[in-house]
């Protein structure tokens, strides 16, 4: 997942679709793979993405599985993705807005809310 940070306290969040898992709730975006991200990062967040850093990896279990979340900090300047109309929207982690996220997100964004990401050389995973 990746963790699109403004300095404003901002992550990018994105709803899922309505069907499936959490469906229709707003999630960090999501991708298979660190190449699949760091293509979305390219490609959404453009030059306005710093480097990447690894954080610290959540377990979430299911009824029938197991969910492994490495969280991929990147951050950005406060015009890096333009958002689209109903689809994704930038969510103050400081002042959060009510919105329906799944449990492991809403720890993840506590912690970083907790955190001092906002420091060049915060972050390192593990």
């Amino acid at each position: 997942m990746v963790v699109a940070l403004q300095d404003s306290g901002e992550v990018l969040l994105e709803r899922r679709p309505d069907s499936g898992v959490w469906g229709g709730l707003w999630c960090l975006p999501e991708f298979s793979t660190a190449s699949a991200a760091g293509a979305f990062i390219r490609d959404t967040l453009q030059a306005g993405a710093g480097p990447l850093r690894t954080l610290t990896p959540l377990e979430h279990g299911f009824t029938h599985f197991d969910l492994s979340i490495t969280p991929l900090l990147v951050h950005c300047k406060p015009t890096a993705a333009q958002v689209g109309e109903g689809t994704m929207l930038w969510y103050n982690i400081h002042l959060p807005a009510r919105v329906g996220l799944p449990a492991p997100i809403t720890t993840l964004l506590g912690g970083l809310a907790q955190a001092s990401l906002f420091d060049a050389g915060a972050a390192e995973g593990g």
